[in-house]
């Protein structure tokens, strides 16, 4: 006959053994154990979204300043005029090339260097 005591004993070992192979278990304060680099794979895993949206307002804020700079504001306005009067995907680009401040302040800093 089984002692009770000892079959919870095996079990609980059984535990420990298996959350260990895992990669689990004590981790002193302080130190780079198995659930820091296990975080820090989960933390790549997750992608925020509001970084990469950032980084293409960005991207086409600098591409309308360097083309307002590069082409100058008469001629912008004229093709954003022509954009306008186009069909719905033309419009929508013309509201989204329209001219801002950021896009001129970032027009007037980029026209030195390229010569506009």
């Amino acid at each position: 006959m089984s002692n009770p005591q000892m079959n919870d004993f095996s079990g609980r070992l059984r535990r420990i053994e298996k959350i260990q192979r895992r990669g689990g278990g004590f981790e002193a304060t302080g130190t780079l154990g198995q659930s820091y680099y296990t975080k820090l794979r989960l933390r790549h895993q997750r992608r925020p979204l509001l970084r990469p949206a950032v980084v293409f307002v960005f991207v086409i804020m600098l591409f309308k300043g360097g083309l307002l700079a590069a082409i100058g504001a008469e001629a912008y306005t004229q093709k954003l005029s022509v954009l306008h009067q186009g069909d719905t995907v033309e419009k929508i680009g013309a509201f989204i090339m329209a001219i801002d401040p950021f896009t001129a302040t970032i027009a007037k800093m980029i026209a030195p260097i390229i010569g506009g």
